[in-house]
């Protein structure tokens, strides 16, 4: 199953455009949205994306991270069957994350937040396949191979749009027709996949697979469940303060900042990851670090560019895609730009720490951040109403990424000691793989060698010493 990949300048061009088109269907989703339905459909629709995040949160955590930091789609021998194993564990959890939603959904119906409830009943049945396309694109990523995950996304986008026009023309006022069209371009981008990379489907997720990982994972997930506290629960929380209308304005002023803003940290993750785990076993801490500063500094800039657009066209960029009733929500939209520029000081740090798998600081130093978001949504939301409700969210990303720079920055100055600690460069590789618990393979295995070649050497010469010394003793 190997196969050609592209050159690296390749797959940042190629990965950034998809990352432009997936992104666009899902900003695509919520323009529609709140073109037919208003600001209270657009608040009902964004819960139940919230749901949708979380589930996405979880398999990023148990599935693609693990496969991309452990080289599972690179492996020769064994990509088919983990490529497999990887579709069967997207399925089962598709299956159950879906129930679940589907009863959330009704759940909330039966409390008489009809709104909320039906918009989480139209998701629930969609999740597997938005799940599994998802992996498919990643599948494109982690082999090098982007230009496959860019047509997966088309294949999705091609049939969403269909599904747009249909619902446009015909004029149904129905998010949940909307939610449909999503829905049906996930499922065709699942059955493209399949194709794409000749993988018999299966159902039921193999824990033998999983359970290796589980080291690294449960950090991961516990990782990620905390960062969805932190960027989607102050959104919950904001519904149950302000009510669907303030919800809906809340997410249109974060959905003008994210779909540009959202593109550029989404492709440093995806390009970013498979680059920073491969040059880690590769050339070890100094050519992941040249990842990671490349990534961090491309971030920034990029998400730099996206907040003056905002501060200064927000109010007409918001008016002309979402409408006139949310104009006012541009100096909401201000406050969440920033809070995307600080998220992107943090895009190398993050990068290292799962490249290298010391990802527990990912999961504890989000928990004070989360506690910082709720706290203040509480207080501001009320009186500031969506404004305030943008602030909490800036207040706990400041946070997260400040303790996160410095928590890596120790650890980083302790690797280049380590490295500089030898006399030779023999020594400074095996000083760096000793500091990480042997977890720099390719490096270690070629010193190892090294070292092997020279004992033989050392061993032949001294059995020649030794026999030229019993000649001698002889004569």
């Amino acid at each position: 199953m190997e196969e050609r990949r592209a050159s690296l300048p390749n797959r940042a061009v190629v990965t950034m455009v998809d990352q432009c088109v997936a992104s666009g269907s899902n900003f695509a989703v919520a323009v529609i949205i709140a073109r037919i339905a208003g600001p209270a459909g657009l608040g009902a629709y964004s819960l139940a994306y919230a749901s949708w995040l979380f589930v996405s949160s979880i398999h990023r955590a148990v599935i693609t991270d693990p496969m991309a930091i452990h080289g599972d789609a690179r492996d020769p021998a064994g990509a088919r069957s983990n490529l497999r194993h990887g579709f069967a564990a997207e399925a089962s959890l598709g299956i159950c994350a879906g129930a679940v939603v589907a009863l959330l959904g009704l759940v909330l119906i039966a409390l008489h937040q009809r709104t909320f409830g039906l918009s989480q009943v139209a998701v629930a049945g969609w999740i597997p396949f938005l799940l599994i396309q998802d992996y498919w694109r990643w599948v494109g990523f982690m082999r090098g191979q982007p230009g496959k995950a860019l047509a997966n996304d088309l294949v999705f986008d091609a049939v969403q749009g269909v599904g747009f026009a249909f619902v446009l023309v015909a004029h149904i006022h129905s998010a949940s027709l909307a939610i449909a069209a999503w829905g049906l371009g996930a499922l065709a981008g699942t059955l493209y996949g399949a194709w794409q990379f000749r993988v018999v489907p299966a159902l039921l997720a193999d824990m033998r697979w999983i359970r290796p990982k589980w080291s690294t994972s449960r950090w991961l997930l516990a990782t990620c469940i905390s960062s969805w506290g932190l960027t989607q629960l102050y959104a919950v929380l904001t519904a149950a303060i302000l009510g669907p209308v303030g919800l809906g304005g809340l997410k249109a002023a974060q959905g003008l900042v994210s779909g540009p803003a959202f593109v550029l940290v989404q492709a440093g993750g995806s390009l970013g990851l498979p680059e920073a785990s491969r040059a880690y076993d590769e050339r070890g801490p100094a050519g992941l670090h040249r990842v990671t500063r490349l990534v961090t500094a491309a971030g920034v800039a990029s998400v730099g560019g996206v907040l003056l657009i905002v501060v200064f066209f927000g109010r007409h960029l918001l008016t002309v895609l979402y409408g006139a009733r949310f104009t006012r929500y541009a100096p909401a939209a201000d406050v969440i730009a920033l809070a995307y520029l600080l998220t992107s000081f943090s895009l190398g740090a993050i990068l290292e720490v799962k490249a290298t798998r010391r990802v527990k600081p990912l999961f504890t130093l989000s928990i004070p951040a989360v506690i910082a978001s709720v706290v203040a949504v509480l207080l501001l939301a009320p009186p500031f109403r969506v404004t305030g409700a943008a602030g909490a969210y800036a207040i706990g990303t400041a946070v997260y990424v400040a303790g996160l720079l410095i928590a890596v920055r120790p650890s980083r100055t302790a690797e280049v000691g380590a490295v500089r600690s030898g006399d030779g460069p023999g020594d400074r590789q095996l000083g760096a793989a000793r500091l990480h618990g042997g977890e720099w393979p390719g490096e270690l295995a070629r010193r190892l060698e090294v070292l092997d070649a020279e004992i033989q050497r050392a061993r032949s010469s001294l059995a020649i010493r030794l026999g030229e010394q019993l000649d001698m003793a002889q004569e």
